[in-house]
């Protein structure tokens, strides 16, 4: 009985052996696929702000040109009046398509979630009430808004507004609370168009989002940073 005893222990400690040797292998090859993710991670995250310093660098030198080009416009519209007209009819095209910097009296709303410490409203996040924020914009589209942005976001024809994870993406930006928007138009109808007894102002707050309205006579907003690129548009020509 004690060698069968002893056998049988035996075979137990070998399996306990082979799980065990199994059991290091498999942590370490998680330890070195952990490394390798980390790394991967590092690399695109060092990646992605390359990127984003380069596009500050871009934009600032686009920028840079066309300041240069508006003052040959200037100059060259002196002794033109032909070219005055061209000149003067493509900057307004230029404002409608929200690709040059304006400024006029108008609105800022500012929207937040409620402090952390609110235990109870936990659960309450902006980005649940993202489709309230785009009929808000509409609101004051509606309104005669005649520019509108979102942290600094220009709101083209080609713009989204849409929840992406834990964040909401506009002009395919990720953007984090708070929400700035800003609206150029006659403020006292862009304030009332918002905050009347139903309108989105209410709707926010009664979602428990701590919403701010301020009117002011003075509001710039960014042209568009983005790329507009017509790949199926094409003009109908006259016959």
């Amino acid at each position: 009985m004690k060698v069968k005893n002893q056998i049988a222990i035996g075979i137990v400690c070998i399996f306990l052996g082979i799980i065990l040797a199994l059991q290091y292998k498999v942590f370490q090859d998680s330890l070195v696929g952990g490394d390798s993710l980390f790394k991967k991670q590092t690399d695109l995250t060092n990646e992605l702000f390359a990127l984003k310093e380069e596009k500050e660098t871009l934009i600032t030198e686009l920028d840079d040109a066309r300041a240069t080009l508006t003052e040959i416009e200037e100059s060259a519209s002196k002794d033109n009046a032909i070219i005055k007209n061209l000149t003067d009819t493509v900057h307004e095209y230029e404002i409608l398509a929200g690709m040059t910097e304006v400024s006029g009296e108008g609105i800022i709303i500012t929207i937040d979630n409620p402090p952390m410490d609110q235990s109870s409203l936990s659960d309450v996040n902006i980005v649940n009430e993202y489709e309230e924020i785009v009929k808000l914009v509409n609101d004051l589209n509606a309104a005669g808004a005649e520019a509108i942005s979102i942290n600094e976001q220009r709101i083209i024809a080609l713009s989204e507004i849409r929840a992406a994870g834990t964040s909401i993406n506009v002009n395919f930006v990720p953007q984090t609370t708070p929400f700035v928007i800003k609206a150029i138009g006659k403020k006292s109808a862009l304030e009332g168009a918002l905050t009347f007894r139903y309108g989105q102002v209410t709707i926010l707050r009664e979602a428990s989002l701590l919403v701010d309205v301020k009117t002011v006579d003075e509001v710039i907003i960014p042209r568009y940073h983005g790329l507009v690129n017509f790949q199926y548009v094409k003009t109908v020509e006259d016959e």
